[in-house]
C-alpha cells in the first residue's frame, strides 16, 4: 500500500531510486576529481601534488623504496604570453600537460603545481634512472608542434630532479629539486 499525500503517491518505485542513486554517484566522483585536478591541464593540482609527496615521503621512511620527484618548469612561457596572448600560452602549458600525461606510468603522479610548473612523483625508480626521465621528457617536450590560430608554436621545458629520501622534509625536497631545475635552465643559457 503506497501513501497519497496531497495526490501524489508518496511510493517511489526501486528503479528510480537506483537512478537517482546513481546520478548522484557520478556527480560526487566528478567533483571529487574537480577538488583534486586543475581545471586548464586536467592533471593533479597542487594540492594533491603536495598531499601525495607527504604520503610517499612516509612510505619511504616506514618501508624504504625507491621514489623520485621530478621538478618541471616551462621555458619562456613569458614571451609566448606578451606576443601571442594568454590564450597561446595555455595552449602550451596544455600540450605540455598531455606530453607528461603520456610519458609517466599509471603508478606516478602528474601535476601542475604553479602557473608554469608541475611535479611529477615516480613511483619505484633507481637514482641512476631519474636523470635519464628527466632528458627523456624534456626531448619528448622540446620536439612538440602546438597549433594555436594558424600558428605552430614551440615549447621547452627544464627539469629538476631528487630522490625521495626517508627523514627529508617533502618542502626540503621541492627546494632540492627546484634548485636542480634552475641549475638546468641556466645551463641551457650557456
Amino acid at each position: 500500500m503506497s501513501n497519497n499525500v496531497n495526490g501524489v503517491d508518496s511510493h517511489l518505485d526501486a528503479a528510480a531510486l537506483q537512478r537517482e542513486n546513481l546520478a548522484l554517484r557520478s556527480r560526487i566522483a566528478e567533483l571529487e576529481r574537480k577538488v583534486a585536478c586543475d581545471g586548464l591541464t586536467e592533471l593533479y593540482n597542487r594540492n594533491y601534488f603536495l598531499a601525495e609527496l607527504s604520503r610517499w615521503s612516509w612510505r619511504v621512511r616506514r618501508y624504504g623504496g625507491q621514489y623520485g620527484l621530478l621538478y618541471i618548469d616551462a621555458d619562456n612561457l613569458k614571451p609566448i604570453n606578451d606576443v601571442h596572448g594568454h590564450g597561446a600560452g595555455d595552449a602550451v602549458l596544455v600540450a605540455i600537460a598531455q606530453t607528461l600525461r603520456d610519458n609517466v606510468r599509471k603508478s606516478d603522479v602528474a601535476a601542475r603545481i604553479g602557473g608554469d610548473e608541475f611535479g611529477i612523483l615516480l613511483d619505484t625508480i633507481a637514482p641512476n634512472d631519474l636523470a635519464g626521465r628527466a632528458v627523456r621528457l624534456m626531448d619528448a617536450v622540446k620536439k612538440l608542434k602546438i597549433p594555436y590560430r594558424g600558428m605552430t608554436l614551440s615549447a621547452q621545458i627544464s627539469v629538476g630532479h631528487t630522490m625521495i629520501e626517508a627523514g627529508v622534509r617533502p618542502a626540503d625536497l621541492i627546494l632540492r629539486a627546484d634548485r636542480a631545475m634552475y641549475q638546468e635552465k641556466a645551463a641551457k643559457s650557456l
